[in-house]
């Protein structure tokens, strides 16, 4: 059997899970920007990672846990599945494609073929979306970030196809796999529409006062503002790791930040920095303009540490190491400032509307 959702329109984005879940909403006669969709979920974050192979840095908030803030948000009903048995994760996907429902799932990025990633690098929460299958040729239709319109850098080139064939065999590697971090597990959503609001004023205001709280207060020295300072600490402990391992850091942090990555440039802050431009058109005279503004400007600087870090890939020149430190101190007081800046405007806004 084959059967293809030929309603769905694949499109290209910034990252995988926004770009995703734009191609849901879009599908679903409810568009959304992809900056909106991170907003709304409080999709802005920092984490500092110690993994084996190499310490590694993440600027958005945990998978699922992003997409199920935004649903409750936006009065989606969303069901998380996580089927122990990928034939049970399956068979209840081709039922959801047969009744007409893109389904967003979650992968682990090496057993993607396309990608062309070393089969060592694994991430299990990588976002496409399914909208169709063949049996005969035993192949799902995926829509990625890419599209003939998006191209996006893989380590072995740019990729621009509005879908990909995946057989069967490989999307099982990429759904079953339990390697960290981020398994996939066979993760998927399940979304119901008919209950959805749109963005209001109250929303985005409880989403941008959840995102200060989360990165000026976070309840770990690992997270938000003070990751970043320890990222700042420890990036300077780095001349301890081997050339290999160091020169692993370098190129695994580049993609973290860089919107090769996917993060839509500058660890997701040119993301959240369009949010608030945005939001200032639902939110008019209250000043988010200009720290949205100061967030795109800040991204353009942790673009710049990411080019550090892609020489450092490159090089494995330990020597670079001080010179970074200082500059991820300065993002750390920079970001401090537009965060204390930005929730003093919205708990202005906030105190306004309840007097």
């Amino acid at each position: 059997m084959k059967f293809i959702i030929e309603d769905f329109k694949p499109s290209g984005g910034k990252h995988c899970i926004t770009n995703a879940l734009k191609q849901l909403f879009a599908y679903y006669q409810h568009p959304l920007s992809e900056a909106m969709l991170f907003g709304v979920g409080s999709g802005l974050a920092f984490t500092y990672i110690n993994l084996a192979a190499s310490p590694m840095v993440s600027g958005r908030s945990k998978p699922i846990e992003f997409e199920q803030i935004l649903a409750e948000r936006l009065k989606i009903n969303s069901k998380y599945r996580q089927p122990k048995n990928y034939q049970v994760c399956l068979t209840k996907t081709k039922k959801l494609l047969q009744q007409k429902q893109p389904v967003l799932i979650y992968t682990d990025m090496p057993f993607m073929n396309y990608l062309g990633l070393d089969p060592h690098s694994h991430f299990g929460g990588h976002a496409v979306v399914l909208f169709g299958y063949d049996d005969q040729q035993e192949v799902f239709y995926v829509s990625d970030r890419d599209n003939s319109d998006y191209p996006i850098r893989t380590p072995k080139g740019d990729i621009a196809s509005d879908y990909h064939l995946v057989s069967y065999q490989e999307m099982e590697q990429a759904r079953s796999s339990s390697f960290r971090p981020f398994p996939a597990n066979n993760k998927y959503f399940e979304f119901d529409f008919s209950s959805y609001e749109e963005p209001q004023t109250d929303m985005i205001i409880t989403a941008i006062k959840d995102t200060c709280e989360s990165m000026l207060r976070p309840p770990a020295k690992l997270l938000g503002i003070n990751g970043i300072v320890k990222f700042s600490q420890e990036i300077v402990k780095w001349k301890k790791f081997d050339q290999k391992k160091l020169q692993t850091a370098g190129v695994t942090n580049y993609f973290q930040i860089s919107k090769d990555g996917g993060t839509g440039g500058g660890i997701f802050r040119k993301l959240y920095g369009e949010f608030l431009l945005e939001a200032d058109q639902l939110i008019p005279d209250r000043g988010l303009t200009a720290v949205g503004t100061g967030f795109i400007k800040l991204a353009d600087e942790w673009d710049a540490v990411a080019e550090e870090l892609w020489t450092l890939g490159n090089t494995g020149d330990a020597e670079m190491l001080p010179a970074l430190s200082e500059q991820l101190s300065a993002l750390a007081s920079t970001e401090r400032h537009l965060l204390e800046h930005l929730e003093a405007l919205v708990t202005e806004t906030y105190e306004t509307q309840k007097s």
